[in-house]
């Protein structure tokens, strides 16, 4: 029992419930009470802006926004007076990503993760929740207007097309390809009554006859399957403009989806309308320049100003109007950008529309060796950082959504989603995007756009990923900090993610995930377990430790010896020298999708668990669990003094875990033994009583509080400290009379104190 060590509050003949003063003061260090919660709050406001849409109310010009919020926001702002006009909140939705005007003036707005379809009237500024167009959604895209004000819009993970009129109501068309589960974004021509639809992540382009149903995939034949899928459409002068999710242009025939044009890229959300002049439809390419087609030549090229150079947006467009000739746009998500562009006299302006910022959900959190926290918000990307010592957050920039953080040697390592970013960042440097973060590869190329799961050993730092869009199998790499270089093993478990890594003894602990990238259905039937080579990440063993399972999202060295897991809210652990399963119960809670966790507490041995947002401390030797939180725990992560942080959330009916935009913390209570011996049996001075060891109180052992190790004055005087223990574990109902009298004797066998 080496190692342990007993607080000096601890009498010879402790009372199970003693805690001492020692541990008591070093939760009051921490100006926090042990056992309890803190809310430290919103960790920031910030803007994401999904989509705008420039249209009137009444006779007033407006560009309406729709914005990620704690719920869902829709804006409407003055692009000329810059003004904000009206806020309107979106009920149950974090945001939405369609927004459109029908012909008789109604705003509508199609939400997520609850999928439903908000009307917003700008003369009244009433807005009202229509509900879902299509059961068991969770997102809409693509809204736009029709005849008699008919909207219409496309759903995931469905891939239908739905539209939805005040007379009528909704209207559900059905999926547009089999299989497929995105109908990412709509085009209509409401006087030929067809809508055509882009379908990710396997590329298709459907075309619908909405009198006869008729369903064609117009996608020219080479690019149908492609993972490079149509993301954005528009209909412009007779044209289909298509902006593939690899940022790729065709400008289409659409009814025959023959190539009018190609060779360029549309880096906007999609174009502009018509223009004025007939001829003219605008989008933001390369380098976010401002760019023209004529759809009279099916030329196109770089807007130039009155100078001659290209006239630069200034980011990414995402919403496209005209007031007069003058082109008006919003720029990127982030900052309320805006831009305008007058054709006749070649003159342009950046400058900003007053989009009111929102407390955001917490997509990712790390606790740093400084001692400090930091949060990355989900879609936005900012990262933050709290001190605890004075509750305040500082906001250091924009990283973009980081899915996963590690840590060595002091610097955070950051796996940042869509194109598989690996970054290093030195929080004892200054915070500047590019240099520090710096990024040291892209996983994309691999096929991977999720970097999730970090682990760490000597100068290497191991990533598991998950696979991009359309694809299967994720990877396993291996970075040396001390050379630069990198080996990434794709498909390192046939067809599945790597989502847990942890490291115990010798090797490399893997978990997996059956899923597949956005938009496929799994290939594989059951999660793995694996283990890898520490040198060189080249994969050892493979197990099953639950049949059937999903996914495996957590795995950790545990506190016996052993390796622990989470699948599918299954607890399971393994014989590490074997690899065979030792221990699998259910615990509180199934799985959430939202980083259920595991982690081992230093202080007290005890697991710790977050699952579907419950709370739980697992007993190492009983395995009982205790509930500490039934709910708004997720994102779960452990600080050096074993103090656990986690973000709030609500579970929506359809299972979405929204607004958790407000950090916590949860100090466990002090533990009067610090090391635990966690034998699972009673064991002295190598004689084992065959009764099993469990805490006694305070976070003691029975093994603890027997005291073996210490240095006795004769072996009478052990055997009566033992009886005297045991006594008052009989007394506190923590031991029965025979398990007594079983430990007593395996004292009196034991050489200690001869």
């Amino acid at each position: 029992m080496t190692g342990r060590i007993v607080r000096s509050g601890l009498a010879l003949a402790l009372a199970a419930a003693t805690i001492t003063a020692p541990a008591a003061a070093d939760a009051a260090a921490t100006g926090t009470t042990a056992g309890t919660v803190t809310d430290f709050g919103v960790q920031q406001t910030a803007l994401t802006v999904f989509e705008s849409y420039y249209g009137t109310a009444g006779d007033r010009a407006v560009a309406y926004g729709v914005q990620m919020g704690s719920p869902g926001v829709l804006s409407v702002v003055d692009p000329v007076t810059r003004e904000l006009v009206d806020t309107a909140y979106l009920p149950d939705s974090s945001g939405a990503w369609g927004i459109t005007q029908a012909t008789d003036g109604t705003v509508y707005a199609g939400s997520y993760p609850n999928a439903h379809v908000y009307a917003y009237d700008p003369l009244t500024r009433t807005t009202t929740d229509l509900g879902a167009p299509v059961p068991d959604q969770t997102v809409l895209y693509g809204l736009r207007p029709g005849a008699d004000g008919r909207i219409y819009g496309g759903t995931y993970p469905g891939a239908h097309v739905f539209s939805y009129s005040p007379s009528e109501g909704f209207r559900d068309y059905g999926a547009m390809f089999p299989g497929e589960q995105y109908a990412v974004d709509v085009a209509v021509d409401p006087v030929r009554n067809v809508l055509w639809a882009a379908i990710g992540s396997h590329g298709h382009l459907v075309r619908l006859d909405l009198t006869t149903g008729e369903k064609r995939d117009i996608l020219p034949a080479a690019l149908r399957g492609d993972a490079s899928y149509p993301y954005d459409i528009n209909l412009a002068g007779g044209r289909l403009f298509v902006k593939r999710s690899k940022l790729e242009a065709l400008v289409l025939d659409p009814d025959t989806g023959v190539v009018v044009a190609d060779g360029f890229v549309i880096s906007s959300r999609g174009t502009s309308p018509l223009a004025p002049d007939g001829r003219s439809v605008y989008f933001t390419s390369t380098s976010n320049q401002l760019w023209r087609y004529d759809v009279q030549t099916d030329a196109s090229g770089p807007v130039t100003g009155a100078n001659g150079s290209p006239v630069a947006a200034g980011g990414a467009g995402i919403g496209f109007g005209f007031l007069g000739d003058r082109l008006y746009a919003t720029i990127g998500n982030y900052a309320g950008q805006a831009f305008s562009y007058d054709p006749a006299t070649k003159s342009s302006e950046q400058y900003r529309l007053p989009f009111p910022p929102q407390a955001l959900d917490i997509n990712s959190i790390s606790a740093g060796p400084d001692g400090r926290i930091y949060t990355n918000l989900y879609i936005n990307g900012n990262l933050s950082v709290l001190d605890p010592a004075t509750g305040t957050p500082t906001n250091l920039g924009r990283l973009g959504q980081a899915d996963g953080f590690g840590w060595l040697n002091g610097k955070m390592y950051q796996g940042v989603y869509p194109y598989g970013g690996v970054l290093e960042y030195d929080p004892a440097k200054a915070y500047v995007f590019g240099t520090n973060p710096r990024e040291l590869f892209r996983l994309q190329p691999d096929g991977q756009n999720r970097p999730l799961a970090f682990a760490s050993n000597g100068s290497k730092v191991y990533i598991g990923s998950t696979p991009d869009y359309g694809l299967w199998g994720g990877a396993l790499t291996v970075y040396d900090t001390a050379t630069g270089t990198r080996t990434t093993r794709k498909d390192i478990v046939a067809d599945q993610g790597v989502i847990a890594l942890a490291v115990a003894g010798d090797r490399l602990w893997a978990g997996t995930t059956i899923g597949g990238g956005g938009g496929t259905t799994p290939k594989a039937t059951e999660a793995k377990v694996f283990t890898a080579d520490l040198a060189t990440g080249e994969k050892l063993a493979e197990f099953t430790p639950v049949p059937g399972a999903d996914s495996i999202s957590s795995i950790v060295a545990g506190p016996d010896g052993l390796i622990w897991g989470l699948a599918d809210g299954e607890l399971f652990i393994l014989d590490p020298a074997t690899g065979a399963v030792v221990h699998r119960q259910d615990i509180p809670g199934r799985a959430s999708g939202v980083q259920d966790e595991l982690v081992v507490n230093p202080a007290d041995e005890h697991v710790y668990a977050s699952l579907d947002g419950n709370l739980l401390q697992i007993d190492p030797l009983s395995k009982q669990v205790r509930v500490l939180r039934d709910a708004e725990t997720y994102r779960l992560t452990q600080d050096a003094q074993g103090d656990l942080w986690f973000r709030n959330g609500v579970k929506a009916a359809n299972g979405a875990v929204q607004y958790g935009s407000h950090l916590l913390r949860y100090v466990p209570e002090p533990d009067g033994c610090v090391g635990s011996d966690l034998r699972a049996h009673v064991t002295i001075g190598g004689i084992d009583s065959t009764v099993a060891n469990r805490y006694a109180g305070g976070g003691c052992t029975v093994n603890d509080l027997i005291r073996d190790e210490a240095d006795w004055p004769g072996h009478g005087a052990f055997v009566a400290h033992v009886a005297q223990v045991t006594e008052d574990l009989v007394r506190t109902k923590v031991l029965t009379g025979s398990e007594k009298d079983a430990i007593v004797s395996a004292a009196a066998r034991s050489d200690v104190g001869r």
